[in-house]
């Protein structure tokens, strides 16, 4: 159905500016926050736990709770898959 004075396939009118939706909350940037803000390791807090668990390997000591507790917090795809292959390489303690 037209309007008085509309033509036949013409075009509706655009609707106010007003009366478009609005947000309920603002645009989220959390993907751009960095890794510790999420709880990941920082690159030092790996680079260390490396460290230590390479000298528990030369050492003899148990690495398994190390690998346990430092899993979750591993971000980077390719180090999580090899850390977790180091510990179910191991039988279990």
């Amino acid at each position: 159905m037209t309007g008085k004075g509309d033509k036949p396939g013409s075009p509706k009118p655009r609707a106010p500016e007003a009366d478009s939706p609005r947000s309920s909350s603002p645009v989220c940037y959390i993907d751009e926050a960095d890794d510790t803000y999420m709880g990941f390791a920082s690159k030092e807090e790996i680079a260390a736990f490396l460290v230590d668990l390479a000298e528990a390997e030369r050492s003899g000591r148990p690495t398994d709770e190390m690998l346990r507790r430092m899993l979750p917090r591993i971000r980077d795809d390719h180090l999580h898959r090899e850390l977790t292959a180091r510990l179910k390489s191991r039988p279990d303690t």
